[in-house]
Protein backbone atom coordinates (compact mmCIF):
# COMPACT_ATOMS: atom_id res chain seq x y z
CA UNK A 1 0.00 0.00 0.00
CA UNK A 2 2.86 2.40 0.81
CA UNK A 3 4.40 1.77 -2.62
CA UNK A 4 1.05 2.43 -4.28
CA UNK A 5 0.70 5.76 -2.48
CA UNK A 6 4.22 6.74 -3.55
CA UNK A 7 3.65 6.00 -7.25
CA UNK A 8 3.34 9.66 -8.28
CA UNK A 9 6.51 10.56 -6.39
CA UNK A 10 8.35 7.69 -8.08
CA UNK A 11 7.09 8.79 -11.50
CA UNK A 12 8.08 12.44 -10.94
CA UNK A 13 11.78 12.45 -10.02
CA UNK A 14 13.86 15.61 -9.96
CA UNK A 15 17.45 14.49 -10.33
CA UNK A 16 19.56 16.83 -12.49
CA UNK A 17 23.15 16.16 -13.49
CA UNK A 18 25.94 18.67 -12.95
CA UNK A 19 26.24 20.00 -16.52
CA UNK A 20 24.65 23.43 -16.96
CA UNK A 21 25.22 23.99 -20.66
CA UNK A 22 21.79 23.04 -22.01
CA UNK A 23 18.37 22.79 -20.40
CA UNK A 24 15.92 20.92 -22.61
CA UNK A 25 12.28 21.94 -22.04
CA UNK A 26 9.43 19.86 -23.42
CA UNK A 27 7.31 22.47 -25.16
CA UNK A 28 3.87 20.91 -24.70
CA UNK A 29 3.83 21.70 -20.95
CA UNK A 30 1.32 24.14 -19.47
CA UNK A 31 2.32 27.73 -18.73
CA UNK A 32 2.98 27.15 -15.02
CA UNK A 33 5.40 24.35 -15.85
CA UNK A 34 7.12 26.45 -18.51
CA UNK A 35 7.57 29.27 -16.03
CA UNK A 36 9.04 26.78 -13.55
CA UNK A 37 11.52 25.71 -16.23
CA UNK A 38 12.47 29.33 -16.89
CA UNK A 39 13.02 29.91 -13.18
CA UNK A 40 15.36 26.90 -13.02
CA UNK A 41 17.19 28.09 -16.14
CA UNK A 42 17.86 31.46 -14.54
CA UNK A 43 18.62 30.20 -11.03
CA UNK A 44 21.01 27.49 -12.20
CA UNK A 45 22.62 29.78 -14.79
CA UNK A 46 22.28 27.53 -17.82
CA UNK A 47 23.94 28.73 -21.01
CA UNK A 48 21.19 27.68 -23.45
CA UNK A 49 17.58 26.54 -23.38
CA UNK A 50 16.33 24.03 -25.95
CA UNK A 51 12.56 23.84 -26.47
CA UNK A 52 11.19 20.71 -28.12
CA UNK A 53 7.93 19.36 -29.47
CA UNK A 54 6.13 18.28 -32.58
CA UNK A 55 3.20 19.77 -34.48
CA UNK A 56 0.73 21.76 -32.37
CA UNK A 57 -2.47 19.72 -32.50
CA UNK A 58 -4.41 21.43 -29.72
CA UNK A 59 -5.81 24.16 -31.96
CA UNK A 60 -7.16 24.27 -35.51
CA UNK A 61 -5.15 27.41 -36.30
CA UNK A 62 -2.29 27.59 -33.81
CA UNK A 63 -0.13 30.70 -33.64
CA UNK A 64 2.95 28.47 -33.83
CA UNK A 65 3.34 25.35 -35.92
CA UNK A 66 5.06 23.29 -33.22
CA UNK A 67 5.17 23.07 -29.43
CA UNK A 68 8.89 23.82 -29.64
CA UNK A 69 8.17 27.18 -31.29
CA UNK A 70 5.20 27.91 -29.04
CA UNK A 71 7.23 27.31 -25.88
CA UNK A 72 10.18 29.27 -27.27
CA UNK A 73 8.01 32.30 -27.98
CA UNK A 74 6.52 32.02 -24.48
CA UNK A 75 9.99 31.95 -22.90
CA UNK A 76 11.16 35.04 -24.79
CA UNK A 77 7.91 36.82 -23.89
CA UNK A 78 8.70 36.13 -20.24
CA UNK A 79 12.23 37.42 -20.27
CA UNK A 80 14.50 34.76 -21.78
CA UNK A 81 17.32 36.22 -23.87
CA UNK A 82 16.51 35.14 -27.45
CA UNK A 83 20.21 34.50 -28.07
CA UNK A 84 20.09 31.75 -25.46
CA UNK A 85 17.08 30.02 -27.05
CA UNK A 86 17.29 27.03 -29.39
CA UNK A 87 14.02 25.69 -30.82
CA UNK A 88 14.13 22.15 -32.19
CA UNK A 89 10.73 21.09 -33.60
CA UNK A 90 10.01 17.45 -34.28
CA UNK A 91 8.07 16.28 -37.36
CA UNK A 92 4.85 14.32 -37.36
CA UNK A 93 5.73 10.66 -37.01
CA UNK A 94 4.51 7.25 -35.93
CA UNK A 95 7.40 7.17 -33.45
CA UNK A 96 6.97 7.80 -29.70
CA UNK A 97 6.80 11.59 -29.54
CA UNK A 98 9.10 12.16 -26.57
CA UNK A 99 11.70 9.83 -28.03
CA UNK A 100 11.51 11.51 -31.43
CA UNK A 101 12.08 14.90 -29.79
CA UNK A 102 15.11 13.44 -28.01
CA UNK A 103 16.47 12.16 -31.32
CA UNK A 104 16.02 15.57 -32.94
CA UNK A 105 17.91 17.18 -30.04
CA UNK A 106 20.64 14.54 -30.29
CA UNK A 107 21.07 15.12 -34.01
CA UNK A 108 21.23 18.90 -33.57
CA UNK A 109 23.76 18.64 -30.75
CA UNK A 110 25.87 16.21 -32.77
CA UNK A 111 26.53 19.05 -35.21
CA UNK A 112 27.48 21.47 -32.43
CA UNK A 113 28.98 19.50 -29.56
CA UNK A 114 31.92 17.11 -29.74
CA UNK A 115 32.20 16.34 -26.04
CA UNK A 116 28.72 16.45 -24.49
CA UNK A 117 28.82 14.72 -21.10
CA UNK A 118 25.48 15.62 -19.51
CA UNK A 119 22.05 16.95 -20.42
CA UNK A 120 19.12 17.99 -18.23
CA UNK A 121 15.48 17.82 -19.32
CA UNK A 122 12.48 19.62 -17.81
CA UNK A 123 9.04 18.09 -18.16
CA UNK A 124 5.65 17.83 -16.51
CA UNK A 125 5.28 16.06 -13.13
CA UNK A 126 4.62 12.30 -13.55
CA UNK A 127 5.83 12.26 -17.16
CA UNK A 128 9.38 12.75 -15.87
CA UNK A 129 10.44 9.13 -15.36
CA UNK A 130 9.34 8.14 -18.86
CA UNK A 131 11.00 11.21 -20.38
CA UNK A 132 14.30 10.37 -18.69
CA UNK A 133 14.10 6.74 -19.88
CA UNK A 134 13.49 7.79 -23.48
CA UNK A 135 16.26 10.40 -23.47
CA UNK A 136 18.62 7.74 -22.12
CA UNK A 137 17.63 5.55 -25.07
CA UNK A 138 18.41 8.37 -27.49
CA UNK A 139 21.62 9.44 -25.69
CA UNK A 140 23.29 6.19 -24.58
CA UNK A 141 26.66 7.88 -23.97
CA UNK A 142 25.38 11.00 -22.20
CA UNK A 143 24.35 11.35 -18.56
CA UNK A 144 20.68 12.43 -18.49
CA UNK A 145 19.22 14.45 -15.64
CA UNK A 146 15.59 15.36 -15.10
CA UNK A 147 13.41 18.08 -13.56
CA UNK A 148 9.74 17.34 -12.85
CA UNK A 149 7.42 20.33 -12.61
CA UNK A 150 4.97 20.30 -9.73
CA UNK A 151 1.48 19.14 -10.75
CA UNK A 152 -1.28 21.74 -10.71
CA UNK A 153 -4.37 19.57 -10.29
CA UNK A 154 -3.23 17.19 -7.55
CA UNK A 155 -0.60 16.54 -4.88
CA UNK A 156 2.04 13.90 -5.63
CA UNK A 157 1.64 12.30 -2.21
CA UNK A 158 -2.15 12.21 -2.50
CA UNK A 159 -2.57 11.50 -6.20
CA UNK A 160 -5.40 9.00 -5.72
CA UNK A 161 -7.67 11.63 -4.16
CA UNK A 162 -8.43 13.43 -7.44
CA UNK A 163 -9.49 12.29 -10.88
CA UNK A 164 -6.65 14.29 -12.47
CA UNK A 165 -4.11 12.57 -10.27
CA UNK A 166 -5.49 9.09 -10.80
CA UNK A 167 -5.71 9.52 -14.57
CA UNK A 168 -2.20 10.98 -14.83
CA UNK A 169 -0.52 8.36 -12.65
CA UNK A 170 -2.26 5.36 -14.20
CA UNK A 171 -1.56 6.61 -17.73
CA UNK A 172 2.11 7.19 -16.98
CA UNK A 173 2.48 3.89 -15.15
CA UNK A 174 1.21 2.09 -18.25
CA UNK A 175 3.49 4.23 -20.43
CA UNK A 176 6.55 3.34 -18.36
CA UNK A 177 5.76 -0.38 -18.52
CA UNK A 178 5.35 -0.11 -22.29
CA UNK A 179 8.70 1.66 -22.71
CA UNK A 180 10.41 -0.94 -20.53
CA UNK A 181 8.96 -4.02 -22.21
CA UNK A 182 7.89 -3.12 -25.72
CA UNK A 183 9.52 0.03 -27.10
CA UNK A 184 11.96 -0.69 -29.92
CA UNK A 185 13.38 2.56 -31.32
CA UNK A 186 15.56 1.10 -34.04
CA UNK A 187 19.23 1.63 -34.74
CA UNK A 188 20.58 5.15 -34.12
CA UNK A 189 20.43 7.16 -37.33
CA UNK A 190 18.12 4.68 -39.05
CA UNK A 191 14.96 5.54 -40.95
CA UNK A 192 12.92 3.56 -38.42
CA UNK A 193 14.34 5.44 -35.44
CA UNK A 194 12.71 8.71 -36.55
CA UNK A 195 9.63 7.54 -38.36
CA UNK A 196 8.74 4.11 -36.91
CA UNK A 197 7.74 3.17 -40.45
CA UNK A 198 9.50 0.57 -42.52
CA UNK A 199 10.88 1.82 -45.82
CA UNK A 200 8.46 -0.44 -47.62
CA UNK A 201 5.68 1.70 -46.20
CA UNK A 202 4.51 -0.70 -43.50
CA UNK A 203 3.62 1.23 -40.32
CA UNK A 204 4.76 -0.06 -36.96
CA UNK A 205 2.32 -0.29 -34.06
CA UNK A 206 4.94 0.93 -31.56
CA UNK A 207 3.24 4.24 -30.83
Amino acid sequence: MLLLKQLAVILAPTDPVADRTYLVVEGWQDEDSLLAALAIFNAEQYQYMITTGGPNVRFLSPAHASYAEQAGAFMVQHGLDAEKLIMIPAPESAQERTYLSAVMVRDWLALKETDLKGLNVHTSDVHARRTRSLYREAFPNVEIGIYAAAPQGFALNKWWQTSDGAKSVITELIGNFWVACCFQPGEPGSHYEKWAVEKSGQTSDSR
